[in-house]
């Protein structure tokens, strides 16, 4: 019987560290798709692919006095800061196996949002908008 990847076996890197804890990572691509229409024919002629848009979004356990920004993955400083931080790369394992099962490539930070809930433990979601993503047998 295959091995199930599930939550307890993942773990997430980013630029080669292990970063915290993040108790929720998800990623969507969609490839955006153009209709060639002609007149005088209700049906398209052909469907083209014209785009790829990759998304990454992450629940990040906040630990005291270790910020999004500390860790480096969201940008600290002004306008020239944000401009020259560096895109990132974050890859989720299998910690069982070791296996790598995603890699995102060219993820630069979009937003991060927190909240402080009683009886929860907080997290800093951050969302992340990226080149490509790859799977394993990539």
């Amino acid at each position: 019987m295959a091995n199930v990847l599930s939550g307890a076996r993942a773990k997430l890197i980013v630029n080669g560290n292990e970063i915290g804890y993040a108790s929720n990572v998800s990623a969507s691509e969609q490839i955006a798709l153009q209709r060639v229409d002609v007149l005088g024919d209700i049906d398209s002629k052909e469907i083209v692919p014209v785009g790829r848009a990759v998304s990454v979004q992450a629940a990040f356990v906040r630990i005291s006095g270790q910020s999004l920004k500390d860790l480096g993955l969201i940008p600290r400083g002004g306008t020239v800061d944000v401009i020259n931080f560096p895109e990132i790369t974050m890859e989720v394992y299998d910690q069982v196996s070791d296996q790598l099962i995603w890699r995102v490539e060219g993820c630069r930070a979009e937003s991060r949002s927190w909240t402080v809930q009683a009886g929860s433990i907080v997290t800093s979601n951050a969302s992340f908008q990226a080149r490509r993503l790859y799977d394993e047998r990539e």
